[in-house]
């Protein structure tokens, strides 16, 4: 099936990658005013371009410089011939540079003192018959199988038209007043079970009132947290049956438990620091120059890096000193190493690379 289209909608070089990467097979057909660029795809490969006088890379380089027009891709024309041997992100990246750089081909030479050949008239009039007997061949193969389902759908029909017999809608129409006694029957053991339904409503919802009075007893053992500091030994006996009873008490109770704990940690690492720092001053002898506490947090290291055209690092250096970072410079630059970059030019800048 042909698929058609225009080159508003995408770019040339996108409808080339999209049938590239979609591995097809077949003839993309662009027409402009002046004539039409053909290209011929195989399994995804670019293998064959053509417009006017050019033939191979330099047919793609000169069809991306023309404006938007229609096209066509037929999966049925298949390449006779193979003119590009570089695979086609190469040309189509090529032809761009070419076009940014103004050294694409021009009109002139596409179309200058070309004339078609018999060899490429030839060529182009077997592949138009080609297409046709196709197209004829796709037509034949769908009238038969319309006829083919003709018959079925007729006898379809048939059946559904087709009257009941008289002795199935005499049984039907003794059957009527039968189905009336069954509704009223229905009807009444209906009224019955709803009655019972209405009389067990009272007592369901009277039974449970005991129970739930005496569950909610102990809720007020949970509502004094005083004795929880006082003994915290028996702190995880007592909260149990408070958990049980009110969940809110015992997630207030496992939060306070924990900001107590993190109040214990807290102290204990003041008194650790303290007691490091008094061994500190007694060893240099001068307790009078505290020692600065280290910088905290994350650091952050200038690095000066070089890339390639590539976009791939090839050297990196810490840039000047930043104080409190000078043992954070070694890792500093391998994580600028993995760093990537835009392709196409090369160059040097400076990052800022967080270390923890």
């Amino acid at each position: 099936m042909a698929l058609t289209g225009q080159l508003s909608d995408m770019s040339l070089a996108e409808l080339i990658e999209f049938f590239c990467n979609q591995r097809k097979t077949g003839r993309l057909k662009i027409d402009y005013p002046r004539g039409h660029s053909v290209f011929f795809i195989k399994e995804g490969e670019l293998v064959d371009a053509k417009v006017g006088a050019l033939s191979g890379p330099e047919a793609v380089y000169f069809s991306l410089t023309l404006p938007n027009a229609a096209f066509d891709f037929s999966p049925d024309v298949q390449a006779t011939r193979r003119t590009i041997q570089q695979a086609w992100t190469q040309v189509v990246l090529e032809g761009l540079r070419r076009l940014d750089e103004g050294l694409s081909p021009t009109e002139a030479d596409a179309f200058g003192k070309w004339e078609p050949s018999e060899t490429e008239l030839a060529q182009m009039l077997d592949q138009v018959e080609r297409l046709d007997d196709t197209k004829h061949a796709k037509e034949k193969e769908r009238g038969a199988s319309q006829k083919s389902e003709e018959p079925a759908a007729k006898e379809a029909s048939a059946r559904e038209s087709a009257p009941e017999p008289f002795s199935m809608m005499v049984e039907g129409a003794s059957a009527g007043g039968g189905s009336k006694k069954k509704f009223v029957l229905a009807g009444v053991a209906a009224a019955v079970v709803l009655a019972c339904a209405v009389a067990a409503v009272p007592l369901m919802s009277r039974a449970p009132s005991k129970p739930e009075a005496g569950a909610a007893a102990p809720a007020p053992a949970a509502a004094q947290p005083a004795p929880a500091e006082a003994q915290p030994a028996e702190a995880p006996a007592e909260a149990a049956p408070a958990a049980e009873s009110n969940p809110d008490a015992a997630a207030e109770a496992a939060r306070r438990e924990e900001r107590e704990r993190k109040e214990r940690e807290r102290k204990r690492r003041e008194e650790a620091a303290k007691r490091e720092d008094a061994a500190n001053q007694l060893n240099a002898g001068d307790p009078a120059q505290p020692k600065p506490a280290p910088p905290s947090g994350p650091k952050s290291v200038r690095v000066t890096v070089t890339y390639d055209e590539a976009g791939r690092v090839t050297a990196a250096s810490v840039a000047g000193a930043t104080p409190g970072a000078e043992a954070y410079g070694g890792t500093a630059v391998r994580i600028a190493r993995g760093r990537r970059f835009p392709a196409g030019k090369a160059g040097s800048t400076v990052v800022t690379i967080p270390v923890n």
